[in-house]
């Protein structure tokens, strides 16, 4: 009986075909999950190219090609703080930066812009500035050193007394009273260039200033102040 129903043949399976509708849906979900996690990586690295002050950077540089290089950083929704795009070759420094330090946008100026004026409070002993002085006046400012700025002071003419800035506008004065006014200071505001503020605020840490009045005829029609020669 068992020759009459014969052996059973073994079932053989196929080999695949490129066609197989299984396995090309499998490719496409491989392919769409690897687009998806390279979009999200991309998505989830926010840093950006801005530019990196190469060494310091002291105000009144004007900036070369070797003063900065670039960096990437995430800036966390800060990024309009900070210079990126074109390299600002030929833009003045106007605060000191210092190396390494992303660069500011607002401490450059373009080449030839005039920035906006600085107002200082410089305290000046009663008798040394003009009695009458009053706003819009522009003066001369002189330094006469204390004992310790006078060691490192050499005078060419023997006089430790010099001239800081000339014709420096006169924003503000303040006059004080009462009993023994005349030995306090006398607060007086001027305007003067950024770049002239650290020479002033110096000047008023060495020593005694003294405030001179410039002739109105000899006045300058744009308040200017100019560095001592």
């Amino acid at each position: 009986m068992s020759d009459a129903l014969g052996s059973p043949k073994a079932a053989r399976l196929g080999s695949p075909s490129w066609l197989d509708g299984r396995l090309v849906l499998g490719v496409l979900l491989v392919l769409v999950s690897v687009l998806i996690g390279a979009k999200v990586l991309a998505g989830a690295d926010a840093s950006q190219l801005v530019w990196v002050a190469s060494h310091d950077l002291a105000p009144g540089t004007v900036l070369a090609d070797a003063d900065l290089h670039e960096g990437k950083v995430r800036l966390y929704g800060t990024s309009g703080l900070y210079l990126a795009g074109g390299k600002p070759t030929g833009y003045v420094v106007q605060r000191p930066i210092s190396a390494d330090e992303l660069v500011p946008a607002g401490a450059l100026s373009r080449p030839g812009e005039r920035l906006p004026r600085r107002e200082v409070t410089v305290p000046v002993a009663a008798g040394h500035l003009p009695p009458d002085l009053s706003s819009s006046d522009q003066v001369d400012v002189y330094l006469t050193p204390g004992d310790k700025a006078v060691k490192r002071t050499t005078a060419k003419d023997g006089f430790a007394s010099r001239l800081v800035l000339t014709g420096v506008t006169v924003v503000r004065v303040t006059r004080t009273g009462g009993l023994g006014s005349s030995a306090q200071d006398q607060p007086v505001v001027v305007s003067v260039d950024p770049e002239q503020v650290l020479v002033l605020v110096q000047a008023m840490a060495d020593g005694a200033i003294d405030l001179v009045r410039v002739p109105r005829n000899q006045q300058r029609p744009l308040t200017t102040a100019s560095p001592a020669p």
